[in-house]
């Protein structure tokens, strides 16, 4: 399943091309599930979870915006494995959740949510260097993102960007980001400004700074919640979509002043400091037998 030579690799690195996990009828399934859930919000939406509405666009409702207003870098459809058994399936798939157990060193992980980020053609623009892990309301950062491709991801189309050993430079860490939120709130309260921080410069640079990822249809690749990563303008006319199973060690505790306005908080059935669980955020296992190959 993974090496000791893989596990290394991410640890000094930040990220890991793992490969297959899937087959083309498999991904041609997938897509199909895809489709349907498109078809639902260009229709006017499922509501049913308030996170379903988030990152895309639904039919008429955007007939009025601005040409300006409606780019968009991605588009995401969040929490897919609520809406398609095919994507909640995946979670348990033995493959990706051992890894994840072993990137993490954890013998199970707990989804923190899982989304398909799309760039088709013409639509979308290059998304900007950043650390997830600073975009969520979550206190330890043992959070390991899987990317799965279900169209082949080139330079040319958006594959992920990743700059190596970023999640384990001190500049972008926890304490500088810290220090980073205080010596910004100090500048506001005397009413000065402040130069950005080497982590905010970060945001300018050009995705060529970063080592792309190529990955065919059906191959996955993992990267660690504090590593930069960026993904260019789809410049074909080809499709690019993902599935991204973003999963946390047990424990990982939640920290609302992090991320106040994240989109899943509504979820959450845990206050302030305690750990993140609950129906919203299943547990996977590599001994799960919930996945069942139909090959």
């Amino acid at each position: 399943m993974i090496s000791q030579e893989q596990i290394d690799y991410f640890a000094e690195n930040g990220y890991l091309r793992y490969g297959r996990v899937l087959d083309m009828a498999e991904v041609e399934e997938m897509r199909s599930a895809l489709d349907k859930v498109i078809a639902i919000e260009s229709a006017g939406g499922d509501d049913s979870e308030v996170e379903f509405k988030f990152g895309h666009r639904r039919g008429a409702a955007m007939e009025d915006v601005s040409e300006e207003q409606s780019k968009r870098v991605i588009t995401q459809y969040v929490n897919m494995f609520k809406r398609e058994p095919l994507y909640e399936r995946l979670l348990h798939h033995p493959v990706i959740s051992g890894v994840a157990c072993a990137l993490l060193n954890t013998p199970r992980v707990r989804l923190w949510h899982d989304q398909i980020i799309s760039k088709p053609p013409g639509d979308n623009g290059h998304f900007r260097f950043h650390q997830d892990f600073y975009l969520w309301p979550l206190r330890e950062p043992r959070i390991v993102t899987c990317w799965l491709a279900l169209d082949d991801a080139t330079p040319d189309n958006g594959c992920m960007h990743v700059v190596p050993g970023s999640h384990k430079d001190p500049r972008f860490g926890l304490e500088s980001y810290a220090a980073e939120l205080a010596a910004r709130a100090a500048a506001e309260a005397e009413g000065r400004e402040i130069e950005e921080s080497e982590r905010q410069k970060m945001a300018y640079e050009p995705a060529e700074i970063g080592k792309p990822v190529e990955l065919k249809a059906g191959e996955c690749m993992f990267h660690h919640c504090l590593n930069f990563h960026a993904t260019p303008a789809n410049v074909t006319s080809r499709q690019r979509r993902a599935h991204v199973m973003i999963f946390m060690a047990e424990g990982v505790r939640v920290k609302l002043d992090q991320s106040p306005g994240h989109p899943l908080i509504p979820n959450f059935t845990v206050g302030d400091g305690e750990e993140l669980m609950g129906e919203g955020f299943p547990l996977s296992a590599p001994e799960s037998n919930r996945w069942e190959s139909r090959n």
